[in-house]
């Protein structure tokens, strides 16, 4: 985990970006979260950004536009 973390600390995260299978996404409220690419239902845009619903109804919402959240998601072979 400490190497994540010194990754985490050298890299920005004002934008979404991949370790491993998961996409880190800071929201709004500066909260960061690791979410698996299938665990999103539904992207949708709105005035402040884009809102992503995870399982459980929860709602992340995130800054930037559905086209740049979208590329966060973007299968990679």
């Amino acid at each position: 985990m400490n190497a994540l973390q010194g990754r985490l600390r050298s890299e920005s995260l004002e934008e979404g970006g991949r370790v491993g299978r998961y996409v880190l996404v800071r929201d709004v409220a500066g909260l960061l979260h690791a979410i698996s690419p299938l665990a999103v239902a539904a992207l949708c845009e709105d005035d402040g950004g884009t809102l992503l619903l995870l399982p459980g109804g929860r709602l992340v919402q995130v800054s930037q536009g559905l086209a740049t959240v979208l590329s966060w998601f973007e299968v990679r072979g």
